[in-house]
């Protein structure tokens, strides 16, 4: 029973990791969308917006954010792997578990910080210096959320590390290949 709830939770933990990254892709598309108005409207109607930036920067603080428990999940996080390639499968797994702690440890202090600050922000009703002049806390915010689940994949990832394979890399055309098994399938 318990076994079960583990995987369940870290079946939502994984659903949410995927349902932030296709938030973003919306987010994505909605900028472009944003910034072709504010083409438009200022090139051919003369008539330039004073919202598109302010809307558009802080979407891109979110979907950068938002995307990072996807990225881990998938292992596609930017690895030096020199050192990888040379060494046997149990020195990776234990090298891939030194990484997720560090990963995890890091979430744990940026969400503290990261939750102070839009305390603060909230508490002193900061604004952003631009002509929308939007609440600070609208683009700190992502950076909680994006940290909290960054370490929460991260401890799945790390739950999950011993029932996995070790990592393989290689160098084949100068691009590394993280083999994991979510790739796999």
């Amino acid at each position: 029973m318990l076994k079960t709830f583990a995987n369940r939770v870290m079946s939502a933990v994984d659903w949410t990791a995927d349902i932030s990254a296709r938030a973003g892709e919306i987010l994505i598309v909605l900028i472009a969308a944003m910034m072709f108005y504010e083409v438009v409207a200022r090139y051919v109607f003369s008539s330039p917006t004073g919202w598109t930036q302010d809307v558009a920067v802080t979407a891109q603080v979110w979907f950068t954010y938002m995307g990072m428990a996807y990225v881990l999940r998938h292992r596609e996080l930017i690895r030096i792997t020199a050192v990888l390639v040379k060494i046997g499968p149990m020195s990776r797994k234990v090298l891939e578990a030194f990484t997720l702690i560090v990963i995890c440890a890091f979430c744990v202090i940026a969400t503290v910080y990261g939750t102070d600050t839009v305390l603060d922000s909230i508490r002193l009703g900061r604004r952003q210096p631009t002509m929308l002049e939007m609440p600070n806390w609208i683009s700190e915010v992502p950076v909680i959320v994006g940290f909290f689940l960054l370490g929460l994949q991260g401890l799945v990832e790390l739950i999950r590390l011993p029932f996995r394979p070790a990592p393989e890399f290689s160098f084949e055309g100068a691009v590394e290949h993280a083999l994991s098994e979510d790739s796999k399938s």
